[in-house]
């Protein structure tokens, strides 16, 4: 594996240890706060990552098989592995988090440490996909999004952390003002 799959795994990691660690003893009651209608907790911005990246894994799961015969014949070439953070564009909706809605919410909480374990655990299998497939066919396989365009899966990889440091930004406006309901960005945070 070279750089560009090691270095977007190793960056879902560290993005992941970073803002837990920054919860470490955050209270209940902050954790599962919504400040207001159809404004989404922390915790629930947390779990919505790992829904979305468990969706991510079954979704390339499902399509690898039946793109490579199409990856096949490109594999020698060169591929983009990188991509602009797709959460900056404009016009990028920042509101469709309903499409895949946390598990985990207030009127069903559970702890920091198994929203933790639950989002290590869907890291490590698309960690454990990404290893496991040769990289010169995962840069050849393309995948199209409706909104963001077609991209490889490398791109796709790079995506997801794009994806998981906008939900953690969030959370860190959170922690700065655990009332606010509009301080992580000019956009309105409802549902994601």
């Amino acid at each position: 594996m070279t750089g560009a799959i090691a270095e977007h795994l190793d960056l879902l990691d560290r993005q992941r240890e970073a803002i837990f660690s920054e919860l470490h003893g955050i209270s209940e009651r902050t954790l599962w706060h919504r400040p207001g209608s159809g404004i989404w907790s922390i915790g629930e911005h947390l779990d919505h990552t790992r829904v979305l990246n468990c969706f991510t894994r079954r979704l390339l799961l499902f399509w690898y098989p039946l793109a490579v015969p199409f990856a096949w014949p490109f594999r020698r070439r060169p591929y983009e592995a990188s991509i602009d953070n797709v959460y900056l564009r404009p016009g990028v909706p920042n509101n469709v988090g309903w499409i895949w809605p946390p598990k985990f919410t207030p009127e069903r909480p559970v702890c920091l440490d198994d929203l933790h374990d639950g989002l290590r655990r869907e890291h490590q299998a698309l960690r454990r996909f990404y290893t496991s497939r040769d990289e010169r066919l995962l840069g050849h396989v393309r995948l199209p999004d409706p909104v963001i365009g077609i991209l490889n899966l490398v791109q796709w990889l790079r995506v997801s952390g794009w994806h998981d440091a906008h939900h953690f930004d969030r959370v860190r406006a959170r922690l700065e003002n655990p009332m606010s309901v509009k301080k992580a960005t000019s956009e309105n945070e409802a549902d994601g």
